[in-house]
């Protein structure tokens, strides 16, 4: 059996397409938990609803709000299948979804499978072909090219075993969480696979504008990524360069939206990436030429090395 995971917060305008596309799965043996974190609008009636109809959902209703880690633990606490997948309460399957990761899973005799995602805007991330890897050796081999893939970065578009998932998701991140979990977990793999299909489907518009959101916490996450990032590969390794990339463009985002935000002043927000900087990976990361004069600086750094030294006009 396969337990589908899905958090629900403030979700009542998503979850019944959510719930619908896990009831239409071309397989029928899988029970679904819904973890209501604390919703403030009709998402848990919503759910209860669902559940008169159908024995396979279960609720579990968290009174105090948890957060989304919190929430997907307790969720992976309670699951009884021999598979786990996880899915964001906005976001829905295709219609075989299940039964294509479950098939794979076994011909390949796999212990991840990973699938494509396709956005709501039009945009599809997806492996460029079915690959599996017959040992973690081969994938380790390759793992420089698929973390710039963005495919590692999210835990919905895989299938787990639930006997190899040994740490769950981090709790003091909020971001970059989904990343650290699934690294966690291919250490535990032998045989991954990837394939094309994008048998996920997610949901982009509804999305909060980081600008007006923007969490500091994120400089920290930021940093405990590129951690775990380099604790799976290795930082000695002459890919180390390769895996520096997803490290500067994240923090590019973060720093953007920093300074974007309208609730800090220039002041603070000055005094934030200084200290930032002082203690970052970033800082480690060899550059040359003179980086306030945006020449020779590698992946981009000349975006955002200015904002140390000058004021805005």
């Amino acid at each position: 059996m396969i337990s589908i995971i899905v958090p629900v917060y403030n979700s009542s305008m998503y979850i019944d397409r959510c719930i619908q596309s896990v009831l239409k799965q071309t397989i029928s043996s899988f029970e679904l938990i819904l973890i209501n974190d604390a919703s403030d609008d009709d998402s848990l009636e919503i759910c209860k609803e669902w559940e008169k109809k159908d024995c396979r959902i279960r609720i579990i209703d968290q009174r105090i709000n948890a957060g989304v880690s919190r929430t997907r633990n307790i969720g992976l606490q309670s699951a009884i299948g021999d598979y786990v997948f996880l899915l964001d309460s906005d976001d829905w399957l295709a219609e075989n979804a299940i039964e294509v990761l479950i098939v794979k899973l076994k011909e390949t005799q796999s212990d991840c499978v990973i699938c494509g995602l396709n956005q709501s805007s039009g945009t599809v991330w997806a492996p460029r072909e079915d690959k599996t890897y017959d040992s973690f050796m081969q994938f380790h081999s390759d793992f420089p090219y698929w973390i710039n893939t963005e495919l590692l970065s999210c835990s919905v578009n895989k299938l787990y075993k639930r006997e190899l998932i040994k740490l769950y998701y981090p709790e003091n991140m909020s971001f970059a969480e989904d990343l650290v979990f699934c690294l966690h977990y291919l250490q535990n793999c032998n045989r991954i696979t990837f394939i094309q299909n994008p048998l996920y489907q997610h949901d982009v518009s509804n999305n909060t504008s980081l600008t007006h959101t923007f969490d500091i916490r994120r400089f920290a996450d930021v940093e405990l990524m590129q951690d775990a990032i380099l604790d799976f590969y290795g930082s000695d390794s002459k890919n180390v360069q390769l895996l520096n990339r997803k490290y500067i463009k994240d923090i590019i985002d973060v720093i953007r939206n920093y300074v974007k935000s309208p609730n800090y002043s220039f002041k603070s927000k000055t005094i934030k990436l200084q200290e930032w900087y002082k203690d970052s990976h970033l800082k480690s990361i060899p550059i040359s030429g003179d980086i306030t004069g945006h020449k020779n600086t590698p992946f981009g750094l000349q975006i955002f090395l200015p904002l140390f030294y000058q004021k805005p006009a």
